[in-house]
């Protein structure tokens, strides 16, 4: 006899078994109608409904009273994004930045983000959040779709969701054998190998899926002092996982995925040498950068007639290795050396109403909700070395200098909540919906600085600490539907940060506070043209206190403190459209203003009325894919894509600006089973400088930065058995 979940069954569930079974698949539907969750794994249609998981729950990004913004895995590879990175330029006001070592990618949304420290934009794998910005920017290896979700999401994401959350799910095993394999070749020595294989093990009750991918390229940017090219890129990264169904109420799927990147060191100069002279840097020591990703997830899905249960478990590591000539110049004068690593486990129970089971509160009145608890424990540990070479003794620095700077830490946190979510829907087109979270959060370190002059080691500094944090995060909104095609809503969502600790920092700065924010919100959803034609417009108001805003000092390197006051505001449009069978265009467009209200800036200089530092005053992205059928079996296709980034602030002394335009062109033909694509990409050729920082104590004037990808042009080959 088959289980059934229902309300009296529940409280059988103990503890044990909950934290012994777990889960992060898409919940799935009544068995009375095939799960959406499957049918997503299918090769998708221009037809196929689009779901979302933006409140934990599957339903239309129409039907989500906020901004939300789903990529598929068909725009994935009509697109050829490879990263999170790659598809940053189809949501509005979003702005991805990373430097040449893919672990710092500093995603900003609104203005909301961060650079060192943890993000204020987290991204999660299959439900999983990813602590740090280390493991934020990951391979799109055998994703199903890719979800940005804008605003804060505290009430049911928790922790560094307060500018948004980037949702990165996978697919899950097919249910027919398959065999995908591909290869792209490019300039620059590009090389990327693709394969995934999938399918059921034993008969309709276990599948399994392994994904691979191996890619790497030489340099963008060339060394004058030794004509070697320094920012190239070679990494393995692989997906494998097993599902398990013994019966139509329950569910098991067990992931792990891994990454062993080996890159160049960065290619930091002075800001204007990169615009007059790109691609070009002279330093005398050239570092290297790695790192490596282990994770795995278990997911316990079991389906009830009124009670759908999940739980969601994890444990995950990654650890790093960088090196770096630190005085950006050709004087032998300043390397640095960092090493970093953690480990954590996640765990996530919820309960919920079964899809098609909400519970009638009257003729006209439907309840849906969810409870559950989530919690972490992490240990990390990180170092970082300044080593004060004689070379730049008496120029950089004074002779006594000559030595290293070692600072060690170990960071211990964990973090308990509980979360709600209730949904009433009215007969009438009326939503109104509120989700509420209580977060706690304690944190301890044990840093240690010291000095070592040809073995001579002089104690520093120590710093032991730990505090606590909690919040209470609210969130509440207001929909109705005008008519089946037109639905408007407003929003109000607390967000938070919990605050922490930096490795190194000027003194007075060793720990920082948290951050909190309101976020206002209100915006229509439209379909027109018997769905055709999508379009979404959203204006928004952020006004938070003590923002956690990325410092850099010359000796103590990237670090944190709060900022006061800030506020932003604007507007986001999304458009999607299909005119005729042939032709598909979308835009996203974002208008943005930013300001602090009160700062003082690491020189000493009121901030207060300058724009937040990685805020485009605009975003805009759009579109244009033409397909044109040769015979039943084959059609060519065309697509141009142009991403326009208004001008941004490195810093919030607002003394140093970027903006640029980039346009990328893709074109081939493709069959039932194989596909081929030429590409180009930054077709222009355009210069840049993305991102950059000021590394003087003394004089704020004074930027180093690295410029963007030049044009790259190459093409693939995808094969289906």
């Amino acid at each position: 006899m088959k289980a059934r979940l229902t309300c009296r069954t529940v409280s059988r569930l103990t503890t044990a078994s909950v934290f012994a079974l777990a889960g992060c698949a898409a919940l799935r539907p009544p068995p009375q109608e095939p799960p959406p969750a499957a049918r997503a794994t299918q090769e998708p249609a221009a037809t196929e409904r689009v779901v979302v998981t933006a409140r934990k729950w599957e339903e239309s990004p129409a039907d989500v009273p906020r901004s939300v913004t789903a990529i598929t895995s068909e725009m994935i590879r009509d697109r050829g994004a490879t990263t999170i990175r790659d598809l940053a330029g189809y949501v509005p006001n979003m702005l991805l930045t990373e430097f040449t070592a893919r672990r710092l990618s500093f995603p900003f949304v609104r203005g909301v983000g961060s650079g060192q420290g943890e993000p204020a934009v987290a991204t999660f794998v299959d439900g999983v959040p990813q602590l740090t910005v280390s493991s934020t920017n990951l391979e799109l290896v055998d994703v199903e779709r890719v979800e940005f979700l804008r605003g804060p999401f505290g009430a049911l994401y928790g922790r560094n969701t307060i500018g948004g959350a980037i949702h990165v799910i996978s697919k899950t095993p097919p249910e027919q054998p398959r065999i995908d394999a591909g290869a792209t070749l490019g300039n620059y020595g590009s090389q990327a190998y693709d394969l995934a294989v999938g399918g059921p093990v034993a008969g309709d009750e276990l599948a399994a899926s392994f994904a691979g991918r191996y890619s790497r390229r030489d340099g963008y940017t060339t060394n004058d002092f030794t004509n070697d090219d320094v920012d190239s890129r070679d990494s393995y990264f692989g997906r494998a996982q097993l599902l398990w169904e013994p019966d139509q109420d329950t569910r098991l799927r067990f992931v792990v995925y891994g990454e062993r990147s080996r890159d160049g060191g960065f290619v930091l100069s002075n800001l204007a040498g990169l615009r007059a002279d790109p691609y070009r840097i002279n330093q005398d020591f050239e570092g290297e950068t790695s790192r490596d990703i282990l994770a795995s997830s278990l997911t316990w899905n079991e389906y009830g007639d009124d009670v759908d249960f999940v739980s969601i478990t994890s444990l995950q590591g990654w650890q790093i290795a960088e090196s770096a000539d630190f005085d950006f110049s050709a004087l032998d004068g300043v390397r640095r050396f960092t090493a970093e690593d953690q480990d954590y486990v996640y765990q996530e129970v919820r309960f919920e109403s079964a899809p098609g089971s909400n519970v009638a509160l009257g003729d006209d009145v439907q309840l849906r909700w969810l409870v559950g608890a989530s919690g972490f424990h992490s240990d990390s540990s990180r170092a970082a070395t300044n080593e004060f070479r004689a070379g730049g003794a008496g120029i950089l620095f004074p002779p006594a200098m000559v030595g290293s700077d070692r600072v060690t830490g170990d960071f211990a946190d964990w973090s308990a909540s509980l979360f709600g979510q209730a949904a009433l829907l009215f007969g009438d087109g009326f939503e109104v919906s509120a989700a509420l979270r209580y977060d706690f959060e304690s944190r301890s370190a044990d840093i240690d600085r010291v000095f070592d002059s040809n073995g001579l080691v002089v104690p520093v500094s120590s710093t032991r600490d730990d505090e606590t944090f909690d919040e209470v995060l609210p969130r509440g909104s207001v929909a109705y539907r005008f008519s089946e095609n037109v639905k408007g809503y407003v929003l109000a969502a607390r967000g938070f940060k919990a605050g922490g600790f930096n490795l190194s920092a000027p003194a007075g700065s060793e720990a920082f506070g948290p951050e909190t924010s309101w976020t206002y919100e209100a915006g229509v959803k439209t379909e027109w043209l018997d769905e055709r034609v999508t379009a979404n417009l959203a204006v928004f108001h952020v006004d938070w206190d003590d923002m956690q805003l990325s410092q850099f000092d010359a000796n103590a390197g990237g670090y944190v403190t709060n900022a006061g006051r800030s506020t932003s505001e604007g507007i986001e449009l999304e458009v999607g459209a299909e005119p005729l069978d042939e032709f598909a265009v979308s835009a996203a467009l974002g208008l943005l203003q930013t300001g602090f209200d009160e700062f003082v800036d690491q020189y000493g200089q009121d901030a207060a009325g300058n724009s937040l530092p990685f805020a485009p005053a605009m975003t805009l992205g759009l579109g244009v894919q033409y397909t044109h059928a040769i015979d039943e079996s084959a059609a060519g296709f065309a697509r141009v894509d142009f991403f326009h980034v208004g001008e941004y602030f490195y810093d919030a002394g607002n003394r140093e600006s970027a903006r640029y335009s980039v346009t990328d062109l893709r074109i081939g033909v493709r069959g039932d089973h194989w596909r081929l694509d030429g590409f180009l990409a930054n077709a222009f050729d355009e210069v840049y400088v993305p991102i950059a920082f000021q590394p003087s104590p003394a004089d704020p004037s004074v930027f180093v930065g690295q410029n963007g990808a030049p044009r790259t042009f190459g093409f693939s080959l995808l094969v289906t058995f």
